[in-house]
């Protein structure tokens, strides 16, 4: 194998990686849930004091009638929450900015009615917190037309707890870069939820090459109430160079796994276990 052959292998695997890590990412139809019993249709959502242009009529429409919106996007620049949006800038966009400024990245945008759904928080506390379930996660690969296992292996190292923060330390496992090590960061504070999680080893395709450095690829969850309704939002991404030669296979691969997840975790929360096909938005993926 020479040498270009193995630096598109080596990308790729990464891409799919980063995906499988990001609680976030557009790929092709996936089950998410329908609105709960007593919601009330459409919903009323603060369009111009959250989100900016980016954000397609379409996609409101979806998210009016508690549609999930998946966003692909190449930087965090092309992120369709305003960066002055309050809370949600202040808990996702602007500690996300920080670490991540273009690579793969992708946004989930949720609304819920608050009434009928008050114990939200404490639903997807207790699904994120589920960290051993993480290996019953299957994603569906394009490339050979089956399920997959997203981890081969978890397991939590130390627990640590100061007040209504939980700090977790878990090694994961995955065939193509074996076992690491992650940080998972979880704070229920009553009026909203946050979950971080970031990865503390380098990555190495086949334990030879560094294709992410620690810290190098990360994803916050944010819950919390907008007027009279919750507002789920989530950014994923990590540093790496999109190779526009490999980025014909990693696209789907980094959007099934992070969809697998997302899946994972919206199944959890739902009452009703009604689930319907999500939007996906990819106008913003391609590099400029």
């Amino acid at each position: 194998m020479n040498e270009t052959t193995k630096l598109k292998k080596t990308f790729a695997a990464a891409i799919m990686m980063i995906s499988a890590l990001g609680v976030l990412a557009a790929a092709g139809p996936g089950q998410l849930p329908e609105l709960e019993e007593g919601a009330g249709l459409p919903m009323s959502i603060d369009w111009r004091g959250t989100f900016n242009e980016r954000l397609s009529d379409s996609d409101k429409m979806t998210l009016e009638n508690g549609g999930v919106v998946l966003r692909s996007v190449s930087s965090m620049k092309k992120l369709c929450v305003r960066s002055d949006a309050g809370l949600v800038s202040k808990l996702v966009v602007e500690p996300m900015s920080e670490k991540i400024k273009s690579g793969y990245i992708a946004e989930i945008i949720n609304f819920r009615p608050y009434k009928g759904n008050e114990d939200l928080i404490e639903r997807i506390n207790e699904a994120m917190s589920d960290f051993l379930s993480y290996t019953d996660i299957q994603f569906f690969s394009e490339r050979h037309q089956r399920y997959f296992p997203l981890y081969n292996y978890a397991e939590v190292t130390g627990t640590k707890v100061e007040g209504n923060k939980t700090t977790i330390s878990e090694i994961l496992e995955m065939s193509m870069f074996g076992r690491f090590h992650s940080e998972i960061t979880v704070e229920n504070n009553g009026d909203h939820f946050l979950y971080k999680l970031k990865n503390t080893d380098k990555l190495k395709f086949k334990g030879l090459i560094t294709v992410i450095k620690p810290e190098g690829m990360c994803s916050v969850v944010a819950v919390f109430r907008t007027g009279e309704n919750w507002m789920i939002y989530a950014v994923g991404g990590a540093n790496i160079v999109r190779i526009p030669i490999v980025n014909m296979r990693a696209e789907p691969a980094f959007t099934s796994r992070v969809k697998a997840f997302a899946d994972f975790v919206f199944k959890k929360i739902d009452k009703t276990g009604t689930l319907k096909e999500s939007t996906v938005d990819k106008s913003d993926a391609a590099e400029d």
